[in-house]
């Protein structure tokens, strides 16, 4: 069996107990000044590079989250935009409409018919809510305590996954949170509710 754990999160570790002890530990089985230096040269080079690799990938998952946030903003604010122009008297015969591509192709959902699937899983302090959406602009995510009776609505979200940030109640105390999307199409909530999927979260 290698002595080099496969899992990255305990290789790093590993080469960490390398970095951090070869200078004491090397004396101990007689290793030579020099060879104590090459190794720990090494593993802290190897250390390094791995946590430039964790903050590159935090860095990433933020602009990614900062990115899917302002795409909310702005695709609100432009189909604002596109709304008005197209109450304008020019706007028919000006040919903007294919210039700007503000012609969407026909759709081919069915408004009374359609229902997300959704699945949940959690993602670190967060719960990640996956869904379809086939041919709606978006859905509109809710939520509730087992037990409650009403929904709260937490948003609506173009792209999946959708996630909830919110902290449990009672800090310590695990709830079982339910969820169910509906979709969204021309800012109307369209078709059936989603199955409802709980997941344990907290404690």
């Amino acid at each position: 069996m290698d002595y080099i754990p496969t899992k990255r999160a305990e290789r790093y570790l590993w080469w960490k107990k390398i970095r951090d002890s070869i200078e004491t530990e090397g004396p101990k089985f007689a290793l030579a000044p020099a060879d104590v230096t090459a190794a720990k040269a090494v593993a802290t080079n190897q250390c390094l590079k791995m946590e430039a690799t964790d903050d590159a990938e935090k860095a990433l998952d933020g602009a990614r989250a900062t990115e899917k946030s302002v795409t909310t903003t702005n695709t609100a604010a432009i189909r604002g935009y596109v709304r008005n122009w197209k109450t304008l008297s020019g706007y028919p015969a000006s040919g903007s409409e294919g210039v700007l591509g503000l012609k969407g192709s026909e759709s081919t959902v069915d408004p009374s018919s359609f229902k997300s699937v959704i699945k949940l899983s959690l993602d670190g302090n967060q719960i990640k809510l996956e869904f379809t959406k086939a041919g709606v602009d978006a859905v509109v995510v809710y939520s509730r305590l087992r037990g409650s009776l009403g929904w709260t609505k937490l948003g609506t979200d173009s792209a999946s996954p959708y996630y909830d940030t919110r902290p449990v109640g009672q800090p310590g105390v695990a709830e079982v949170r339910e969820y169910m999307v509906r979709g969204l199409l021309d800012d109307e909530e369209v078709g059936q509710d989603s199955d409802i999927v709980s997941i344990a979260f907290g404690g």
